[in-house]
């Protein structure tokens, strides 16, 4: 259709609504002081320089005069040196700080477009992709995102892309350029692009324009009154558009933005010094609960999500409160209503120098107070989307209706007016919703739905303000099996809370389902008041299912609501906890809190002096001892310790170090330490818990045992070339006693953790095989050296040496797992192509929470540990094999009906577990193995943060409900769907909002390592298997 067909379309209103429409559409005009950010800028740091303009929530300040100093520093640095061009977009990676702003204001200042970007919680993919969909040539982060920011950009475009790292005690703010930039920059020039995604498709770059930022913050009622003398809160995620508001609109207009802290505490305590918030209606809930806490607040301004009416009337006589309406797409926002109690609560009128049209699906005006879709013109209007043509040809065409070469937008909200020209707001045509203020897709919700086994057709819809799932099947499913399939594809605040069962989805004439019909439906079920039957029994290996309440029950279906925390009231206000906390996005980002102690100190604490090389270290004291005090007693002899006492030493480390890997030994040092009682202190238990460091004391005796060897052959060579007739040692037994010192050091050199790593499977071999030959070496030696030093009997000499029971007990330690090798049956259980579940039978674990059993095709070549999974029926057990390397690939493509092991399932680091009152347990791909055992005992209670590549596909629905059933707001992120997530961001977020005492991980060496680091550094017990361990 034609734009002057459609523009005619104005003769089928009626006069009257013809007046109106035109009326209504339009903003009033208005003269905007400057059209280009960071001008408006400059001129507040020019009128009033010594204002604050920034204070930060640990006391650090900036005045305008500085903060404009620091962006010209950096604005010139970005040009003269790494050629930064008029247009050209910069990313920005960094979490909540001065220099954020300072980032901002310098490119802007250089010509440039910003792109921020949340360092803590962007995903390497996702910062990659933005980096190429941009074209950036630059990316600015602070220095602890470097290493990020290097790690996700692609290898084709390394060297293309320069990184620049910078905080508050860079050199560049003591020597730069401080000169006002000279660059010609004008209202259409691109200010900052946001990417927006919902829950399905690739995410798409925002193109917003200096004038339409303009436009929007330095106009009335947008501007929210902010002056000299404003105190204007920065709270939301730094990626967020309305963020830009916070920032933009307080530094354009010369008030003083406070930046928050991370956690409750400090968020609160910004709230109470600002008088001007910017939210979600979310965050106003759950930080601003009463009025009276927060005296200094004149002015609140919500958007993002539909707004509570009640929150709303709560705030609107003691404060302006406004409730905003605006896509990204339109800088920020386009309608702005101030409440009055007791009034409608709409989205308010057009604001200055924009349009507001209400049309139908041709484009064309639909009567006064008829619904229909809202478009958005007039100068806020963005460039489109970076890269995606077609969409944004879709999406923005020329405004038919004031013929003026300006665009509007389709904002897909549905919309009506108001008698007074006020908007109300309906809802999205496109089937894109925001739940707390997440963009959720409906339709690949419902897709989700359908994956569900049994189910027939679902639909998604939003109504009030919870998300419903309809389906029909032929009975109704269990509402856990119902989330599992859904969480797979989707985040959780995209998993419907509420369920409804029908027998079938009415269709509309052209085949559709008829979500009309849906919404009647729940209107005559009772929104919000869903009846909670109860859940099919569990297996008795499972814990009772919570307590649920009953609230009466629908005639024509069957309507669930996900519950796992009583009532259905309290499940709302923790679900929208927990989807908060965890997921980290607009409504609400906390950052990781601040390290302990200084570098040097938690680099100390945590790496250099870790549980494992405080063992190693004891050890190493303990034979260092044992030496000062042989060289005492052989004072009157040259400090020569005598042979015999040398060969104990060995004997002794050697012993040691094999006991304590054998797998008695480490079950009942495990058995002891994990029955600590939880009523001790957490400080007490933590130590505890590190046992799983007792490689620590392994490695130490090995190394110690070596060097005893070696002052061994050191004191038998010495002997040797003291001319006595007969030596005091043979020749053969000297040359053997060279040949076990060579042995000892290559094992050494192969476990050494730098080798380990590069040749693993030939330290295996050398640790197996040459480590059999050195006992038997040892044992020749110990009988050689007894018969040459001997004129009596070898067998009483033999008996009197400890020697030789030291290392007999070494032997039958080292033995003792291969009297156990055996071939034993296996069931296998193909999970996908790329995973298989063993089922043994041939015994039971013992109890304890988590143990490993070895197995191999080839005993003598290679052996692998797995998590032994106890069975439901408490007979046998199961291990998850994973596509890991070629033997778990043969074992997957061709999976075996026997198999060889030995030993007994021994205790692995989350046996530690007990010792905690409640875990948080993190696991990346097969990692879950281990976890299963925790999760199915349920002894203690946990949380899952799972993140692997197709979960449901990968490893089966009865893992999925095996971790739901004992965790029903597990995270189980899908990195097929999400890509790589932030796993210490994550782990903390879950450990915080829990309340847990410690979190546990399995992972890659890397992840665990940084993992762990990450939270113990910051006083949190973290634990997860080190390389030795």
């Amino acid at each position: 259709m034609s734009a002057s067909s459609s523009f005619h379309s104005l003769d089928s209103l009626s006069l009257a609504d013809r007046v109106l429409f035109n009326k209504f559409s339009k903003g009033p005009s208005q003269s905007i002081p400057y059209n280009v950010v960071h001008h408006a800028f400059e001129a507040a740091a020019l009128a009033h320089p010594e204002v604050t303009a920034i204070r930060h929530y640990d006391g650090t300040t900036i005045t305008y005069r500085e903060l404009n100093r620091r962006a010209n520093m950096l604005a010139n640095e970005l040009r003269n040196t790494f050629g930064l061009r008029v247009g050209d977009r910069v990313v920005l990676v960094y979490s909540r700080c001065i220099e954020m702003v300072i980032f901002i204001l310098a490119v802007l200042k250089a010509g440039g477009q910003y792109i921020p970007l949340d360092g803590g919680i962007v995903t390497d993919d996702t910062l990659g992709f933005d980096i190429v969909d941009s074209n950036a040539p630059v990316v600015i982060c602070l220095p602890k995102f470097r290493e990020k920011v290097l790690r996700s950009i692609p290898p084709r475009c390394q060297g293309l892309v320069n990184v620049i790292d910078l905080d508050q005690n860079s050199r560049l703010w003591r020597h730069g350029n401080s000169s006002h930039p000279m660059v010609d920059v004008g209202p259409d020039h691109g200010a900052y692009v946001i990417y927006t995604s919902g829950t399905t498709g690739r995410p798409k770059g925002v193109d917003v324009r200096h004038g339409g930022v303009t436009n929007t913050l330095l106009a009335e009622p947008s501007r929210l009154g902010i002056k000299v003398g404003s105190n204007v809160a920065q709270q939301l995620n730094v990626a967020f558009d309305m963020c830009a508001w916070e920032i933009l609109g307080t530094m354009m207009n010369g008030g003083t933005l406070h930046i928050r802290g991370s956690g409750l505490e400090p968020w609160t305590d910004c709230l109470r010094r600002v008088d001007t918030v910017i939210a979600t209606p979310s965050v106003v809930l759950k930080y601003m609960p009463r009025v009276e806490d927060f005296p200094n607040v004149k002015t609140i301004a919500v958007g993002g999500e539909p707004c509570p009416l009640a929150l709303a009337e709560k705030w609107a006589p003691y404060v302006k409160f406004w409730n905003v309406c605006g896509p990204t797409e339109i800088s920020i926002l386009n309608t702005a209503h101030l409440h009055r109690p007791g009034r409608t609560l709409s989205i308010g009128k057009p604001n200055p120098n924009t349009n507001v049209y209400i049309l139908d699906d041709d484009e064309n005006p639909v009567r006064i107070g008829e619904p229909g879709i809202m478009w958005a013109g007039g100068d806020g209007v963005s460039r489109g989307y970076l890269g995606l043509p077609d969409l944004t040809k879709t999406r923005y065409k020329p405004d038919k209706f004031t013929k003026d070469g300006r665009m509007m937008f389709n904002t897909g909200d549905l919309a009506q007016w108001l008698e007074d020209g006020s908007l109300l707001p309906l809802g999205r045509k496109d089937d894109q919703v925001k739940i707390q203020g997440f963009r959720v897709e409906l339709d690949g919700v419902s897709r989700a739905i359908e994956r569900t086994p049994s189910v027939i057709k679902g639909c998604a819809l939003k109504i009030e303000d919870k998300l419903w799932g309809f389906y029909s099947a032929h009975e109704r499913i269990d509402e856990g099996e119902l989330k599992t399939a859904v969480s797979i594809s989707q985040p959780f605040y995209a998993v419907p809370t509420v369920w409804k069962h029908l027998p079938s989805l009415e269709l509309t004439p052209n085949g559709k389902v008829d979500k009309r019909a849906l919404y009647k439906v729940a209107s005559e079920s009772g929104a919000g008041q869903p009846e909670v039957p109860a859940k099919k029994p569990r297996p008795e290996t499972m814990w009772p299912s919570p307590p649920r309440s009953s609230m009466g029950s629908s005639s024509d279906g069957t309507l669930v609501e996900a519950d796992h925390f009583g009532s259905s009231r309290d499940l709302e206000k923790n679900r929208k906890d927990i989807i908060i906390d965890v997921t980290e996005v607009e409504a609400e980002e906390d950052e990781l809190p601040a390290k302990n102690g200084f570098h040097g100190w938690r680099w100390l604490r945590h790496r250099a002096l870790s549980a494992y090389r405080k063992l190693f270290g004891v050890i190493f004291i303990a034979n260092l001892t044992v030496l000062i005090f042989l060289l005492y007693e052989s004072r009157n002899s040259n400090f020569s310790p005598q042979a015999s006492h040398l060969a104990t030493a060995v004997a002794a480390n050697l012993l040691m170090a094999v006991l304590v890997r054998q797998d008695y030994v480490v079950n009942a040092i495990f058995f002891l330490c994990s029955r600590v009682p939880t009523s001790l202190p957490l400080g007490i238990r933590r130590h505890f818990a590190r046992v799983y460091h007792n490689g620590g004391v392994h490695s130490g005796c090995a190394v110690s045992a070596t060097a005893w060897w070696v002052m061994f052959t050191i004191t038998s060579s010495r002997d040797y070339v003291a001319l006595e007739n007969p030596p005091p040692i043979k020749a053969f037994v000297l040359a053997l006693t060279y040949v076990i010192m060579a042995t000892l050091s290559f094992i050494l050199v192969m476990a050494y953790p730098t080798v380990r790593v590069k040749m693993h499977d030939q330290f295996e071999w050398a640790h197996r095989f040459v480590g059999w030959f050195t006992v038997a070496l040892v044992w020749a030696h110990v009988v050689a050296s007894t018969i040459a030093t001997t004129t009596g009997p070898v067998g009483p000499a033999l008996a009197k040496s400890p020697t030789i029971y030291l290392v007999g007990l070494a032997t039958l330690s080292i033995a003792l797992p291969w009297a156990r090798l055996r071939r034993v049956k296996v069931v296998p259980e193909p999970l996908s192509k790329h995973a298989v579940r063993l089922h043994f039978d041939f015994c039971t674990p013992g109890p304890c929470t988590s143990r490993g059993v070895r197995i191999t095709d080839r005993p003598l070549i290679e052996w692998h540990a797995f998590a032994a999974i106890p069975e439901p029926s408490g007979k046998g057990f199961s291990i998850v094999v994973s596509k890991a390397g070629d033997w778990t690939k043969r074992i997957i493509e061709k999976p075996p009906t026997s198999i060889w092991t030995r030993g007994t399932p021994a205790s692995g680091v989350l046996a530690v577990a007990p010792l905690f009152k409640k875990v948080v347990l993190v696991a990346t791909g097969s990692g879950i193995g281990p976890c299963l055992p925790v999760i199915m005992e349920r002894r203690v209670p946990c949380r899952v943060v799972w993140s692997t590549k197709n979960p449901l596909s990968t490893y089966g629905q009865g893992i999925l409900d095996t971790i739901l059933s004992c965790d029903p707001e597990a995270l189980i992120w899908d990195t097929d769907e999400r890509g790589r997530p932030d796993m210490t961001k994550l782990a903390y977020q879950v450990y915080k909002e829990s309340g847990a005492e410690c979190v546990c991980i399995i992972s890659n060496r890397s992840t665990t390592a940084k993992v762990v680091y990450q939270l113990e550094s910051r006083g949190i017990a973290a634990y997860g298997p080190i390389l030795d361990s």
